[in-house]
């Protein structure tokens, strides 16, 4: 496969940034978009469907693409992908769906009937130092992993609110239906950035499995004070707690801690630690310790280490990644190489549509286990 028919479902903020990446591989062929939220000028030289609910199945009748990238809001993606699989398409599925149990079991189905490839777009799979780090966990030198950690922490209120405090109203974001789930939840809405990058290391999902989930949720106070601030009505309901914490358990015995942490002031990270019977990394600070091998009781800089032990996707596209990259780092133009990758079956892809059903579980699991203040058995 010299070049793939490609289209898109949803051109909002990450749909436009997906689209203008994709003009830096050839191999993608861009023939059209459908959004019925964006008018045809903002796509320039692209047919835009753009006509109502059933733009992206004109879309599909005319133009036969061979992938399909979904960008739509997280209540349309298995709606939409099952369209795509219907019509032969493979599916390159943005994060995050997975909004109630199961809702992935029938596009698992219809893609295996059809022989269509869902692949979860999960950027941080694709993070420099987290394929490094799962190079040094494979190798050993962390060794037998016991403990890790990862969140979505990352202040999202001034996406949510706008200059006047009104919640869902920033015109042409995410926010105008983002912002409901914030509204009618109370849960870790948003567990795939952390959570991951936690299973491909250490292969959780086809190794091992999570055996049970236990969730807490703080009161919502971050988004009521910014609303306060801006002047904004504090008579509306807000239900997601400003920090949700979840703790996971393995069959093999591995905790996980993730967090959600979106309405509080903060700079933003994602709170990475791995730690095994040998040595610890903790992303954030970038710091290792192995034992033996570092200073005693002291840590190092994860530099060398993260070079030395670099994946082959960043050995070879990691220069071009950061050229034309700079909004994440390199991640996105990664993950899009592997999905050529993938397409062209030089390298499979590192994730599949059963490891996202997984990563997105947590979010109403999360929600049963505080509304029922207990742990939730899987």
């Amino acid at each position: 496969m010299d070049k793939v028919r490609t289209a898109f479902i949803g051109v909002g903020y990450r749909g436009k940034q997906l689209f203008r990446l994709l003009q830096n591989i050839p191999f993608f062929q861009v023939q059209a978009v459908a959004d019925p939220g964006v008018k045809s000028s903002e796509i320039s030289g692209i047919p835009c469907y753009n006509q109502g609910e059933d733009a992206c199945l004109d879309m599909l009748k005319e133009h036969h693409p061979e992938l399909v990238f979904i960008a739509s809001p997280w209540q349309y993606h298995v709606q939409h992908a099952l369209l795509c699989v219907e019509h032969g398409c493979h599916v390159a599925l943005e994060i995050k769906g997975g909004l109630y149990i199961d809702e992935y079991t029938p596009l698992m189905e219809l893609a295996e009937q059809h022989g269509c490839r869902v692949y979860p777009l999960e950027n941080t799979l694709f993070m420099r130092e987290n394929l490094s780090i799962l190079n040094i966990v494979e190798s050993g030198l962390l060794g037998e992993i016991v403990y890790m950690r990862g969140g979505y922490r990352h202040d999202l209120r001034h996406l949510l609110l706008d200059d006047a405090g009104n919640i869902g109203n920033r015109e042409k974001t995410e926010s105008v239906w983002r912002s409901k789930f914030y509204q009618e939840e109370n849960g870790d809405l948003y567990p795939t950035h952390g959570l991951a990058p936690l299973c491909m290391i250490a292969g959780i999902n086809r190794k091992d499995r999570i055996r049970s989930l236990t969730s807490f949720a703080s009161k919502p106070a971050g988004m009521l004070q910014r609303i306060k601030d801006l002047g904004g009505n504090t008579d509306v309901e807000i239900r997601t707690g400003d920090v949700v914490i979840t703790q996971l358990e393995t069959e093999n015995g591995i905790l996980l801690s993730l967090t959600h942490d979106t309405t509080l002031p903060r700079p933003r990270s994602l709170d990475f630690e791995i730690q095994g019977t040998k040595g610890i990394w903790q992303g954030d600070r970038r710091l290792i310790y192995i034992e033996g091998s570092s200073p005693d009781e002291t840590w190092e800089a994860d530099r060398t280490y993260i070079d030395c032990y670099e994946h082959s996707y960043w050995q070879q596209w990691g220069r071009k990644a950061l050229e034309v990259d700079s909004h994440h780092q390199g991640m996105d133009y990664i993950m899009l190489k592997a999905l050529e990758a993938d397409l062209k079956e030089e390298y499979p892809y590192p994730a599949t549509l059963d490891d996202l059903a997984l990563w997105t579980s947590v979010t109403p699991w999360s929600k049963i286990s505080i509304s029922e203040r207990r742990t939730v058995r899987l």
